[in-house]
């Protein structure tokens, strides 16, 4: 039984060693003040659960609120990339999170009706060059999907994209 498991354990990092890896770096755009949704954490862990559910070595930058400055989000991008790449990440994932909660009651819950849309760019970190990207619309929220569970829904369906893109450029993730 021991050779068993020793043998599933080094099969599995065998398969790791030889897959891709990368970072996730998610830019909450159009709020007001600097606080970092709720909504914002739960698309990140919802992406990093699913490709790490799948045995995918993934890493993520601190979730930061963009102020439409483009200098300062080239900045904080350009830095999360280093890092990713200091971290011998392969891809580098930015995900723009666009919200709408001018006329929310509650902005800052967990809610799909709150997410306008989400921007993505795959960016092949030794090439600095972008290898696809995606523009995402949640569904219409209605009582069912209005939640926690619908915005991680909404998550797990760009992190399926995510995957799918990774695979069509050579990636095996």
């Amino acid at each position: 039984m021991k050779k068993i498991a020793l043998t599933f354990v080094f099969s599995l990092l065998a398969l790791s060693a030889f897959a891709k890896s990368f970072s996730l770096q998610v830019v909450q755009k159009n709020t007001p003040g600097d606080e970092v949704f709720d909504s914002s954490y739960v698309v990140e862990q919802a992406i990093l659960d699913y490709f790490f559910e799948r045995g995918m070595i993934v890493s993520n930058g601190a979730v930061f609120v963009s102020k439409n400055d483009i200098a300062e989000e080239k900045t904080q991008i350009r830095r999360s990339m280093i890092e990713a790449k200091v971290g011998s990440m392969d891809l580098f994932v930015k995900l723009e999170l666009d919200y709408s909660v001018l006329d929310s009651a509650n902005p800052t819950a967990v809610l799909l009706s709150n997410i306008r849309d989400a921007k993505m760019e795959i960016i092949s970190l030794s090439q600095n060059k972008v290898l696809a990207s995606g523009k995402f619309t949640p569904p219409e929220a209605n009582d069912l999907n209005n939640n926690r569970i619908g915005v991680e829904s909404f998550a797990k369906d760009i992190a399926m994209e995510m995957q799918a893109q990774f695979a069509k450029k050579g990636g095996s993730i």
